[in-house]
């Protein structure tokens, strides 16, 4: 396997910001008047999306024949912050990045929408995705796998009509379908709407705006939907040149395609729009003004050595060891996945890592180490995060995950073997991956974000008797939870990423039920974090704005004091 094109370059030594506070864009560029809904009759009107057939949506996806939820679609929604009046056709700013672009894909999910996951998941850049309900239904692979990478999923209708062309209730219907079967998938309620063909009218705004949707639009226009299904050289460049056009705006959405029938060119284009953003000094952000979206690595130790995994540029998982003061090259475990990895020790010689494959199952596998991987087997079960990991003192696994209906889902290795379904834990969990871990005592421990982006924890004691209800400890947090012991496994920490794109730290007690206020350990996190135990100390792996690895050591494990005072880049 070739060296992986994960790289990492972390921006450091920021304001410390209260954890308590998520972060939220700067003051956004003035924007304009939003362009009304023409007066013309439909059948005269210019709809500058492009046409849309649904008779494409007949085509069944052969991935999703067969496949559901672990249980049934979550009677709650996600709930969406108070929506901003008006239409938005700028892309939110953020603090430490004077120029933003969002990419934004339209009326899919259709057969090249896995194509621009894994190109936008191979440059680690964020994106929104405006899904027809319709479509949903015939893919709901897709949709699931969407919200498992991390990437903004807004509502686009449920069959793409013309909305002012319809009564009220014809626009709610049309609103609330594709809500509702979004729910049903994934357990998140859409925060974004975008009208089809740009088309509104007052109707429109205030439908939208009582759901809680805030409308969106785009500045740039790249019209990628004439190309159709051709790979003509010149449809490429044409896309190309109009989607880098937005160069001269400091915010700019970039309009593009994910059709049923799918748009080649688009797919070949997409790296160079990336690329030419990236070279010019954009910072990438969905709609929601999130700017991490890079797969964050993990991590674990051995007798022999320090493991790191990471999802690769080409959509496999790949590791390397640290040991002593020298790392090995990239080695390949397969793949592809979506979601992933996470890593835990499996014993002094072993490790056991877990993906989440493009179908939305969970897979596992053994790492020998050393020695060749086993490759990977399924776990079944229908996630809509990247699974947690971890192994506790008796040698049990345990794996957890965000299952379709936004409840968290464990299953374990007792004895060498794994339980034969998933048990529910409750709850109702943000799209984000939950952490895992196990004191030296045998308190089991999971965490994770709820949907008030506040960190919560469900715990088990050595008996087997879990907590009746989830722990809440503090707010603001916009990332995976990655949880570990401390060095001498008395107590546990958890890792994240908050307000600023710090990194935060904090340590349980004995019992898991309370933890300590939240250390900064500073900023510019592309990625979630991953913690492990090496030795006498706590190691901590991210990814940075420009995708290069790096690493922060606490070397005192037990107290978790002792940060070093800047993130290492690693080799």
């Amino acid at each position: 396997m070739s060296s992986t094109r994960v790289r990492v370059a972390v921006v450091l030594g920021s304001v410390p910001v209260l954890l308590a506070a998520a972060i939220g864009p700067a003051q956004a560029a003035p924007q304009p008047t939003p362009r009304p809904a023409s007066p013309q009759p439909a059948s005269q009107r210019s709809l500058p999306e492009g046409p849309w057939p649904p008779s494409e949506v007949l085509a069944a996806d052969p991935r999703s024949v067969g496949l559901a939820p672990t249980a049934a679609a979550a009677a709650l929604a996600t709930p969406c912050p108070a929506s901003s009046p008006g239409v938005h056709s700028f892309a939110p700013a953020t603090t430490g990045a004077a120029r933003t672009v969002a990419l934004t894909f339209d009326d899919g999910p259709g057969v090249t929408t896995q194509a621009i996951l894994t190109i936008l998941q191979r440059y680690n850049v964020p994106a929104t995705f405006f899904n027809i309900g319709l479509n949903s239904t015939v893919r709901p692979t897709l949709v699931r796998s969407e919200v498992t990478a991390g990437y903004a999923v807004g509502n686009h209708t449920w069959d793409h009509p013309e909305l002012p062309t319809l009564t009220a209730s014809g626009q709610a219907s049309e609103m609330d379908r594709a809500s509702t079967e979004q729910k049903n998938l994934v357990a998140v309620a859409p925060c974004l709407f975008r009208p089809p063909y740009g088309e509104y009218d007052s109707t429109t705004l205030a439908v939208a705006q009582q759901r809680r949707m805030t409308v969106w639009n785009w500045s740039v226009d790249t019209e990628d939907w004439k190309a159709g299904t051709s790979t003509a050289t010149s449809w490429v460049d044409r896309i190309v040149s109009r989607a880098i056009a937005g160069g001269s705006q400091a915010h700019p959405v970039v309009l593009m395609h994910n059709p049923p029938a799918g748009i080649p060119a688009t797919v070949t284009a997409l790296p160079r729009i990336i690329e030419y953003y990236s070279a010019h000094g954009y910072r990438f952000v969905d709609l929601l003004g999130r700017t991490g979206a890079a797969s964050a690595p993990a991590a674990a130790t051995t007798a022999a050595g320090l493991h790191l995994l990471v999802r690769d540029g080409t959509g496999t998982v790949a590791g390397r060891t640290l040991r002593g003061s020298v790392w090995s090259g990239w080695t390949g475990l397969g793949g592809p996945v979506t979601g992933g990895p996470a890593a835990a020790a499996d014993g002094p010689a072993s490790l056991v890592a877990t993906a989440i494959g493009t179908n939305n199952w969970v897979y596992r596998q053994t790492v020998p180490d050393p020695g060749p991987a086993t490759g990977w087997s399924s776990l079944n079960g229908i996630a809509t995060s990247k699974a947690g990991v971890a192994t506790g003192p008796d040698g049990v696994v345990s794996v957890v995950i965000r299952g379709g209906n936004g409840q968290a889902y464990l299953r374990q290795r007792v004895g060498g073997q794994w339980t034969p379904a998933w048990q529910s834990l409750g709850g109702l969990l943000d799209p984000v991956a939950p952490g895992v871990a196990a004191t030296a005592a045998g308190v089991l421990a999971v965490g994770c974000i709820g949907t008030d982006h506040a960190f919560y924890v469900k715990t088990r004691t050595p008996a087997g008797v879990w907590s009746t209800s989830w722990h809440r400890i503090g707010g603001g947090i916009n990332s995976d939870v990655a949880l570990s012991p401390t060095a001498d496994g008395s107590r546990l920490v958890a890792v994240v990423r908050g307000g600023g794109m710090n990194g935060y730290v904090s340590v349980s007690n004995a019992d898991a039920t309370s933890w300590s206020a939240w250390t900064n350990i500073g900023g510019g996190l592309a990625s979630a974090p991953t913690v492990t135990v090496n030795g006498n100390a706590l190691e901590v792996f991210v990814v940075g704005f420009t995708n290069r690895l790096y690493r922060k050591t606490a070397t005192d494990g037990t107290a978790v004091t002792g940060w070093t005072p800047a993130w290492q880049q690693l080799p």
